[in-house]
This record gives structure tokens, C-alpha cells and sequence, in this order.
């Protein structure tokens, strides 16, 4: 089984303002556990860039590594520029919402993971 580190962050809005990033992963009971999170001012390339380079000092090279992330193209950037050996893909999840909210169709969100794994079973 390949080692996947999903990538996300969330925009603070209280008292503190900023972006919060945070990794999490598996473990081999299939239970959810963080691997890093951290605070910047916005979620851009810069912001990314330090929060993946601090991840990578922690993890050091993984083989095989898989990253999981929203559209985001800062995310993105940040993935190839650090962890340029490292496969990455889309958030399944975060497909569905932008099919949902592009087309304005609730339902058709649904079909994301079925034409999802259509396209990998092809792809095999």
C-alpha cells in the first residue's frame, strides 16, 4: 500500500485571522492521524512552500509518497517543488462540490466517484 498524505487548510475567521495548513494520514488500522499543521497570513505559494518544507523535514523522503489535495493551485505548486519524486492527485470530495456548484446540479455531484473510478479502471 502506497503512503498518502492528504493536504488541506482552512481559512480562520475569529479573533485570529490567517489560513491554518494541515497534513494527515493513515495509519495500517485505517485510523486518521495528523502529521502537520501550521499558521500563515493567506494560503498562497509562499505560505505553502514553508508549511510543505517543514512536513518534508519531518518525514524526510518517503517512497512512493502520494499527495491528496483540493484544485488549489498554490498546493499544487508547492507539491511539485518539494516533493518533486511524489505522485499527486484531487480530492474526489472537492470534485463533487465544484461539479455541483458549476453545473448547479446537487445530484450530479454524486457520479464524481463513479466516473472517478471508471477513468482508473481504464487506466490500469
Amino acid at each position: 500500500m502506497r503512503p498518502v498524505i492528504t493536504v488541506d487548510d482552512t481559512h480562520l475567521k475569529g479573533s485570529y485571522k490567517g489560513t491554518m495548513f494541515m497534513d494527515a494520514s493513515m495509519d495500517g488500522n485505517e485510523q486518521i492521524y495528523p502529521l502537520a499543521f501550521g499558521f500563515g497570513d493567506s494560503e498562497n505559494n509562499e505560505s505553502w512552500e514553508w508549511f510543505l518544507e517543514i512536513l518534508r523535514g519531518a518525514i524526510g523522503y518517503v517512497k512512493d509518497l502520494v499527495f491528496i489535495f483540493n484544485q488549489h493551485q498554490s498546493i499544487q505548486a508547492g507539491v511539485e517543488k518539494i516533493f518533486p519524486y511524489a505522485a499527486h492527485t484531487f480530492c474526489i470530495w472537492h470534485l463533487s462540490e465544484n461539479v455541483k456548484k458549476t453545473f448547479h446540479k446537487k445530484d450530479l455531484g454524486g457520479h464524481v466517484p463513479t466516473l472517478c473510478q471508471s477513468i482508473h479502471s481504464t487506466l490500469i
